[in-house]
């Protein structure tokens, strides 16, 4: 049996891999994630050509930032009560700063429900095939059923 076949060298190979994989997690370099691993630099660049490595580490990157995130998101309420009181400042350029920041934010939901609302009716739009309101959609049925019977509709008529 060859040796990369053997059972107990697939499971010591996939528990290097698993090692690397969070190494790379932390490790701002290359080598240092592979120096954490226990294995070369050479066989971490090797490991970063296999598709399943590359998946299992773009896996484990993306379950990091989504925890990271969640971290953030329950901190958000807490945030917005600081900067709330801070409009309350006896100092002008807190109040200032802080006024800035509240208006700058609630600038970014509107613009981000705004931008919510005119995707939902484009996608709603694309869903119906309806682009141009009614005249659109008559010809684009008209057009549709003159390609289905192989005769060319009155633009296409020489």
């Amino acid at each position: 049996m060859k040796k990369e076949n053997h059972p107990k060298m697939n499971k010591l190979q996939t528990a290097k891999k698993t090692a690397a994989v969070l190494a790379m997690l932390s490790s701002p370099t290359i080598e240092g994630a592979a120096k954490a691993a226990g294995i070369s630099r050479a066989t971490l660049f090797l490991w970063l050509k296999e598709d399943t490595f590359r998946d299992e580490l773009a896996r484990a990157r993306a379950e990091t930032f989504a925890g990271a995130i969640g971290s953030l998101k329950a901190g958000t309420e807490r945030a917005a009560r600081v900067l709330l009181e801070l409009l309350e400042s006896k100092k002008e350029t807190t109040r200032r700063h802080a006024s800035i920041a509240v208006l700058d934010f609630a600038l970014r939901i509107h613009e981000g429900e705004e931008l919510d609302e005119r995707l939902r009716r484009l996608e709603e739009i694309a869903g119906t095939g309806i682009v141009g309101g009614r005249f659109f959609k008559v010809r684009y049925e008209k057009s549709m059923a003159d390609y289905r019977s192989g005769n060319p509709g009155e633009d296409e008529k020489s």
